[in-house]
């Protein structure tokens, strides 16, 4: 079983303005339509069996909307992660909800929510998160939008790990995106925590480092993940397997850990 733990999509009515205008924002060209279908027919390209599909809260009304589309999604072969922007008034209260939806976990994006992860004030967010067993995804490193900031980086996602031990942390684009010499240093295994692969077969990678990542890491706590629509699955699948790992180390990063962080049965 091959999973692919970080992907976005849009209801079908706004997702080619919705990434046009991200595209814009971020000076970043995606490669497909950020639709439910078309993510699930280039899944059955790449011979991806599940994605974890992620939504962001950036305006407190969208809350209720991104948790309807969440559910709605939510399916055997879609794993849909609901959002909270951590500082608001309802952050608890769609905490309770995502878990009283059978959602399997949030994603957090502290560049486009405006907030640094290790800010104590959203601890309780952190808190419930670990008592309701739900994973917390977070953007991790460098945001094409917000170039200048540093809202998310290895320092601060210790801090919480230290705060938090149990909590299920994701920490997307290998740890921190532009920041993978300072995961090396700070983070890789040393920390209770996965990582994800989202828009690594770019540029900024070095892939040396990257395997040098999960050597220290190791690759029972690495998921593949693509970030499509940026990224098509095939680019990072194709990046994986350029980096001599044994079958065993791709197993684990392709399916098996994911599988086990999220309770899925592998058959």
């Amino acid at each position: 079983m091959i999973i692919d733990f970080h992907t976005h999509i849009f209801p079908d009515a706004m997702a080619d303005y919705a990434m046009k205008k991200l595209s814009e924002s971020e000076n970043e060209e995606y490669r497909a339509a950020a639709t439910a279908s078309a993510l699930i027919e280039n899944m059955g390209k790449a011979g991806i069996d599940k994605s974890v599909v992620l939504h962001v809260a950036t305006k407190e009304h969208q809350h209720e909307d991104i948790l309807k589309f969440a559910k709605e999604v939510d399916s055997e072969r879609l794993i849909s992660f609901g959002s909270v922007i951590p500082y608001s008034l309802s952050a608890l209260e769609y905490v309770w909800k995502i878990s009283d939806e059978g959602l399997k976990g949030i994603k957090l994006h502290p560049p486009l929510q405006r907030c640094d992860a290790d800010d104590e004030r959203i601890f309780p967010v952190y808190d419930l998160a670990r008592a309701l067993n739900l994973v917390v995804l977070f953007h991790a490193g460098w945001d094409p939008s917000y170039k200048e900031e540093e809202r998310c980086t290895p320092a601060m996602l210790l801090k919480i790990l230290r705060n938090f031990p149990g909590l299920k942390v994701v920490a997307a684009h290998l740890g921190g995106m532009h920041l993978a010499k300072e995961v090396y240093e700070t983070l890789a295994g040393k920390a209770d925590l996965y990582f994800d692969t989202a828009f690594t077969a770019a540029p900024w990678l070095d892939k040396n480092l990257f395997r040098s990542i999960i050597r220290r890491h190791g690759a029972d706590k690495i998921l593949f993940g693509s970030d499509y629509p940026w990224h098509l699955p095939q680019m990072e699948l194709e990046l994986i397997d350029s980096l001599g790992l044994s079958r065993e180390e791709k197993n684990l990063i392709l399916g098996k850990n994911a599988a086990a962080l999220l309770d899925l049965t592998i058959e």
